[in-house]
């Protein structure tokens, strides 16, 4: 039905409705008045009868009336007690009547009928969950009066909440029973029978000429078509979805010009009992352009440097909405209002006047009116019930004295979250202006999270030299923000010093006699508390063996023990989203008989590697990104031993001798961005890819048989880095299945990701991906070939759970059958081959579910 027809039927139903009750009252009666001729009276003693359980001194006051009052008969004193009596809502009849007449004194009567009260009431044809839904939307309570409106809305209400939920055909009725109990009350039974769910059949169009069909239907995003494919979006009708849809579509012929276009009527109707049918007509009005633009009171910027940032020249298409973006708030910056405010003018106002139109060119005239500049006078942090204030502080870039800076106070929103210490949805900034003197205080308000994190767990891996999957268990410990000055005050412990942004990490995985790891890390994330330089150190072991213990005469097996520490820096140049991080490291491999190393299954090596990573990370959000981009080069090295030692022909040493002390060289880089597709930023698209490189400074020596890399599956095998080696996820593939077992020293990857949050709470954090990937890992340069990849396609869903971090789980279908290599485990040198892994996956298709725990899956 039409809603303007729907409109006018309600508003008869009500003049008939106060039609029908003004009848019922009458105004006097009782002694001879005559009614042609006003006479005064003096009232006497009023009585009120019908109201026994009301204050008769209330409903004299209400009407008006009072003993001694000079009153005229007839007149409008005593309609104006009438209807202030019936206002009330309480009555359902109200009369007033003399009663006798003595010497000019008349004695009026107030006879009133109180309304019902409702006593209870209860649900009929609703399950217990809807009964409790419906109470919430109605607000029926004990003791209400009951009128012919409450009944009216009351039906209304539920008729409305079964419509949004998709039953267009809900029938309410209101049945009221005297309730024997409790004098003058009745009782509610509320009938409700849904009928069968009614989807959208048709949505259609007429009088869009500009605009094609298909993109109204796609710009309506909450009421839809009825189609097959539709699986995640249901057709049902809501009326709340309706109408700001309808905004949405006639924003879309806004946005080319055509102001005027409107809705000249809609139709919503039952096509057959389970279809309804919509039918919108569009009057599209004529197209307007943008006309001269004026601009006034600017005197820190040439109109022609403004006109620059608009970026709207005489003749475009009008687009109110963009004017309004390039005006007052584009996501990118550029608009005249970030302009001013970046530099300090917190007081600038912009006010757009529209002055007038020719030939359908629309010219404005800018009045902006600049103010003084502003500087900032306090930074107030509030809700740090844990965080010590200076660590706060640290990360703020609007400061005391510098001039107000909008841009600095996004950024300092994006350093506080990246910390992960608090709800990034309770971030609030409060700037709160003085005039008086130009200044400016600015609030933080934050709201303090979990950050910590507990990781107890069982997994199973391949663990052991004869690679079998067992059982592993793990115990983790991460203090994301820990502090050591704190060690000592007995009052901090709670249940551990907390508060100064440290970060201390214990870490312990175990199968029994099979594997054992061990890890200790602690990062000062400002060294000295005056710039953000960080120090960190970590020691970690490794042991993999056959269920002996080292020096038993059975034993085989790899112990790996690695030191190292790490100093990072944030960059100014060439910004500050730079950061560069330093690290030296040493690791002792010890190896006996362990057939995974064909080349080096007896001995120990010594690793002392120096790293340089150079990362530019803008990411909005470290759980959930919704924009900005993280790129990141890494560059390892060990000495060129081999430059020195004067040996040029190794073919007469032993592999202990060959590799007593490793050396390498180790390239990688990476890159991801996030794209927001819809305008809350919630569907976001994630491309990234990434290479890496190992090579020997001595291709007579050969390269290392530790630290290459490994592709497939997960990325997460129960152990990390198991036997030196660096384990990249490709999901859709069975674990390490993609390279060659002894690993490869090329490798490349591709991934396509498409993220949808299920939830943003802080306290869990759910959002399901889909996902395409392509990777593959070569054993040389002669086989090198980026677009020579396996291929992958799937879905997933990501959990944050701060006590335990992220979790995921991925569906992945391998596309591509795996590759045979003629040459591989040195492979520099062509010699000592070790063919690929093939005894997993020969077929071109395969199914496989991963489990993951961390933020990225590998490394690339």
């Amino acid at each position: 039905m039409n809603m303007r027809y729907f409109k006018y039927i309600t508003l008869l139903t009500f003049a008939f409705m106060a039609l029908n009750a003004t009848s019922q009252v009458t105004e006097l009666g009782g002694p001879d008045i005559n009614y042609v001729t006003p006479q005064q009276y003096e009232l006497g003693p009023i009585r009120v009868l019908g109201a026994d359980n009301y204050d008769h001194n209330a409903i004299k006051l209400i009407a008006g009336l009072r003993s001694g009052q000079t009153i005229t008969v007839p007149g409008d004193q005593i309609t104006k007690a009438i209807n202030n009596l019936w206002n009330e809502g309480i009555f359902s009849d109200v009369e007033i009547a003399a009663e006798k007449e003595i010497a000019g004194v008349l004695y009026l009567v107030i006879k009133v009928k109180p309304r019902p009260k409702l006593s209870r009431f209860k649900f009929v044809g609703v399950n217990r969950r809807e009964a409790d839904k419906i109470r919430e939307e109605i607000s029926l309570f004990s003791g209400q009066t009951i009128s012919e409106n409450l009944i009216f809305s009351t039906e209304n209400r539920i008729r409305g909440y079964f419509r949004e939920k998709g039953h267009y055909n809900v029938s309410v009725n209101i049945k009221s029973i005297i309730d024997t109990l409790i004098n003058n009350s009745e009782i509610f039974v509320i009938n409700v029978e849904k009928g069968e769910k009614v989807k959208i059949g048709e949505l259609n169009f007429e009088g869009n000429e500009s605009i094609k069909t298909w993109k109204l239907r796609m710009a309506m995003k909450d009421t839809k078509q009825k189609a097959f494919w539709r699986l995640f979006k249901r057709s049902k009708f809501s009326q709340t979805a309706y109408k700001r849809d309808k905004e949405a579509m006639i924003s879309k012929f806004n946005k080319i010009g055509l102001r005027d276009a409107q809705i000249s009527y809609d139709t919503v109707y039952l096509a057959d009992s389970k279809n309804l049918r919509i039918d919108i007509n569009i009057d599209e009005g004529n197209k307007y352009y943008f006309g001269n633009i004026e601009w006034i009171g600017n005197t820190k910027f040439r109109s022609t440097f403004l006109d620059t940032i608009l970026g709207i020249k005489y003749g475009d298409l009008y687009n109110k909405e963009l004017l309004e973006t390039r005006l007052f708030m584009s996501q990118d910056g550029r608009d005249i209002s970030s302009l001013y405010m970046d530099r300090g003018y917190l007081f600038f106002q912009l006010i757009p006047v529209e002055t007038g139109v020719v030939d359908n060119h629309i010219s404005y005239q800018m009045r902006i009116i600049e103010g003084k500049e502003a500087r900032i006078k306090r930074i107030i942090i509030t809700g740090n019930t844990r965080t010590s204030e200076a660590v706060i502080r640290r990360e703020i870039r609007t400061k005391p004295g510098d001039l107000f800076n909008r841009n600095d106070i996004i950024r300092t929103q994006r350093e506080l979250a990246q910390l992960g210490y608090f709800n990034e949805q309770a971030f609030q900034v409060n700037p709160m202006p003085n005039p008086q003197d130009g200044t400016v205080d600015i609030e933080y308000v934050v709201e303090e999270k979990s950050s910590d994190q507990i990781e107890l767990s069982g997994g199973y891996g391949g663990t052991g030299v004869d690679g079998r999957g067992r059982i592993i268990g793990t115990l983790g410990l991460t203090f994301n923000n820990f502090s050591t000055r704190k060690f000592f005050k007995k009052e901090a412990w709670s249940p551990l010093p907390s508060g100064d942004g440290q970060r201390l990490q214990i870490r312990a995985q175990t199968n029994g006699r099979f594997y054992q790891g061990y890890n200790l890390s602690f990062t000062e994330p400002w060294l000295g508390g005056k710039k953000p330089n960080s120090l960190s150190f970590w020691i970690n072991h490794t042991a993999l063996g056959n269920g002996y213990l080292p020096g038993n005469e059975n034993y085989n097996g790899i112990g790996i023990t690695s030191v190292g520490t790490g100093f990072g820096r944030r960059k100014k140049f060439p910004d500050d989203w730079f950061q560069a991080y330093y690290e030296l490291s040493y690791s002792y491999y010890a190896v006996k008989d362990d057939p995974r190393f064909l080349i080096f299954q007896n001995g120990y090596a010594n690793d002392i590697s120096l790293k340089y990573v150079l990362q530019r990370n803008s990411i909005s959000s470290p759980i959930y990104p919704t924009e900005g981009s993280n790129l990141k080069f890494s560059a390892q090295s060990t000495v060129p031993y081999s430059y020195f030692d004067g040996v040029e022909d190794y073919s007469g040493f032993t592999d202990q001798e060959r590799y007593k002390f490793l050396e390498y060289y180790k390239l990688k880089f990476t890159a991801e961005w996030y794209f927001p597709l819809t305008n809350n930023k919630k569907l976001v698209l994630m491309p990234r890819i990434g290479f890496g490189l190992m090579g020997a400074y001595n291709y007579n020596k050969g390269l290392t048989p530790f630290e290459r890399f490994t592709l497939g599956g997960s990325g997460l095998t129960g152990v990390n880095q198991i036997g030196g080696r660096e384990i990249i996820a490709l999901r859709g593939y069975e674990d390490n299945a993609v390279s060659s077992s002894g690993g490869d020293p090329l490798i490349s990857k591709y991934t396509l990701e498409l993220r949808y949050p299920i939830s943003l709470n802080p306290s869990a954090t759910f959002y399901t991906l889909a996902f395409v990937e392509a990777g593959n890992a070569f054993p040389s340069f002669k086989k090198f070939d980026p677009f020579n990849v396996k291929r992958s396609a799937g879905v997933g869903i990501r959990v944050f759970l701060p006590m335990f971090g992220m979790l995921g789980l991925d569906a992945g279908w391998g596309f591509d059958k795996l590759d045979q290599w003629a040459d591989g485990y040195r492979s520099w040198n062509d010699t000592q081959i070790q063919h690929h892994n093939l005894d997993i996956q020969q077929k071109g298709y395969h199914f496989k579910l991963n489990f993951t725990i961390g933020m990225n899956l590998g490394e690339l």
